[in-house]
């Protein structure tokens, strides 16, 4: 009898074979297939930064990569700061293969978010859609998009860890939140986009927490709700300077009369401030575990708005929104211990 029987599923298995099924896809196999042309992959060339104990300092490249998401058809790109804030050179590289340039139109550092144009986009590409605030719980699953360690398009899924929130920024109504995930985040996944399953986004790829450099569960994500509040907030279109905000003691000892100022670490070339003329540093020193560029121009006003503390650097987000195309604005700098100003005429 059991002889009889195991031919009998024998044969059974072997004739499902024969008719070779189609197994339906799930949804988050259906997800990835709706989404991932929006995903893109971004190589970007970036000043270098100056090394701990360098005497003098000269400008060197590095290489790194990262993720982004399309979400216009006209080619704006988010994306994570810390990926593009220093970048001379951009490329996009869409899942067709389609490879074009692209700069940085924004740069959020404290939220680490930015806005990237790409020069053109390929009509197989697909605009994603953003989630609506709060449109998230704790405990639902999402799906991870981008380019770990290089090996772009990659997916990966998990669920939404937590929610955690940090300090109201001084001078806005913008309360950093950050999503918590246990999906696999890798160098990379920066500044890639986090999918609910209706395939919105609801965050852009951060940083991790990891004590051996790989994933550990242990990933956040800018949500929705703070993407959304930086572009309602029409933030400055991205000026090219590497800055360091000085106390009034640091600026007294740089033999700055003023009191504070930015001090410019790096220029980044072909950005505003490479076009207006500043110069960023080329002495190295540590301030405390910090490398910093001495020696370029301290940046004391822009518009007649002192930048003086973290404050009046966010507010200038509201004074640019006001301007109109054809005003003009006046930096007021210091180099070599020599007031100076320059002009630029808003396009």
């Amino acid at each position: 009898m059991f002889k009889s029987l195991s031919m009998a599923v024998l044969l059974a298995y072997l004739l499902m074979g024969c008719a070779s099924p189609s197994f339906a896809e799930n949804s988050v196999q259906k997800l990835y297939k709706n989404v991932n042309s929006g995903v893109v992959e971004l190589h970007v060339k970036s000043l270098a930064d100056p090394k701990p104990g360098q005497v003098s300092y000269t400008a060197t490249t590095a290489n790194s990569l990262g993720s982004g998401a399309l979400i216009s058809k006209e080619g704006r790109i988010l994306t994570a700061a810390h990926v593009v804030d220093r970048a001379t050179e951009i490329e996009v590289i869409f899942s067709d293969g389609t490879k074009t340039s692209g700069h940085v139109v924004w740069v959020d550092s404290l939220i680490d978010l930015a806005m990237i144009q790409a020069g053109s986009v390929p009509e197989s590409a697909k605009v994603l859609k953003l989630a609506d605030r709060k449109d998230y719980s704790v405990g639902e699953q999402i799906v991870v998009i981008g380019a770990p360690y290089g090996v772009s398009h990659s997916l990966s899924v998990g669920y939404l860890s937590g929610v955690r929130d940090r300090e109201q920024l001084p001078g806005t109504n913008i309360t950093p939140r950050f999503l918590q995930t246990d999906a696999a985040i890798n160098q990379g996944n920066s500044g890639g986009p986090m999918f609910n399953l209706d395939g919105e986004i609801v965050g852009i790829v951060s940083y991790i927490l990891s004590r051996s450099g790989g994933s550990q569960g242990l990933g956040f994500v800018v949500s929705i709700d703070t993407v959304r509040d930086v572009i309602d907030s029409s933030p400055m279109n991205f000026s090219g300077f590497i800055p360091f905000l000085l106390t009034k003691e640091q600026a007294l000892a740089l033999n700055n009369p003023y009191g504070h100022g930015v001090l410019i670490q790096q220029v980044i070339p072909g950005t505003l401030a490479h076009k207006l003329g500043f110069v960023g540093g080329n002495l190295s020193v540590m301030a405390g575990r910090m490398p910093l560029l001495l020696g370029g121009d301290i940046l004391l006003s822009i518009g007649g708005h002192k930048l003086e503390d973290l404050e009046s650097l966010l507010s200038l987000r509201q004074q640019f929104s006001d301007y109109k195309t054809g005003e003009e604005i006046i930096f007021r700098f210091l180099r070599q211990g020599q007031e100076k100003s320059v002009k630029w005429v808003i396009e």
